[in-house]
């Protein structure tokens, strides 16, 4: 009778220098420990200027916007928000539909959510503001055409080489000036801005507060945009709105 000279696998060292190279490999693929147990965290910052503009008197704002993914693990930036105040009371609530690529962008793209990546950072100038309802965005563009095409019949009808401006017929603007009635309320006042950024998982999202103040200059100045409704600036030709800019500075109450 023979003695059973099996060894167990735990005394057996191919055993265990396999375990070890398999282990090795393993941890060299994971992030390092200090970065698995950072916490999941957003900084933001803001630039010291907001701009305010309207569109046929609905209220636009802008902000040049950077974030930082200062945690250990990605995070997903699904949706930006700025809710407003003035003088203490509700103003609009505007999620970011929209973003400038590169500094001289002059026309913005749609705002989708992006990913981050631990210690990476997105900085853009981005649009805050609340779209118009379908019904009027489609009597909008409509009106548009009819103005559009009153402007260029008429431009057509001068010399060649003139370059005088034209007025639509008051029939044509009469739609835009009753849209800008209805929706301007970009009045004087002190205004708090709530900016908030949602990411995913929601306890890495941030929110923030600020303040500003609009004078009276400033509520003109937007309001005489739309003395030249009439010539078809800033609707029928594509003109970008006319940004106003205005101090921001940190609510610290």
């Amino acid at each position: 009778m023979t003695a059973d000279l099996t060894v167990p696998f735990y005394l057996d060292w191919k055993f265990w220098s396999f375990a070890v190279s398999f282990a090795a490999i393993v941890l060299s693929q994971m992030p390092p420990i200090h970065l698995l147990i950072r916490p999941r965290r957003l900084d933001v910052e803001v630039h010291s200027r907001i701009q305010l503009m309207h569109r046929v008197g609905n209220a636009n704002v802008g902000l040049l916007v950077g974030i930082t993914n200062s945690g250990g693990r990605a995070l997903r930036i699904r949706s930006m928000r700025a809710d407003i105040t003035r003088d203490g009371h509700p103003f609009a609530s505007l999620p970011c539909l929209s973003y400038f690529e590169t500094p001289s962008s002059t026309s913005s793209v749609l705002f989708v959510p992006f990913l981050l990546q631990p210690n990476e950072s997105w900085s853009h100038g981005v649009g805050f503001f609340n779209p118009f309802d379908r019904q009027t965005e489609k009597n909008y563009r409509s009106c548009i055409s009819r103005l559009k095409a009153d402007i260029r019949h008429k431009l057509d009808a001068q010399p060649p080489g003139s370059k005088e401006w034209v007025e639509a017929d008051p029939d044509a603007v009469a739609p835009f000036m009753e849209m800008f009635t209805k929706f301007f309320n970009l009045e004087p006042g002190e205004y708090a801005v709530s900016l908030t950024v949602t990411a995913e998982p929601g306890s890495a999202s941030y929110s923030k507060k600020y303040r500003f103040t609009m004078f009276e200059s400033d509520t003109e100045e937007l309001r005489a945009q739309s003395e030249r409704y009439k010539f078809g600036t800033f609707i029928a030709f594509d003109d970008p709105e006319v940004a106003i800019t205005i101090p921001l500075t940190e609510d610290t109450n």
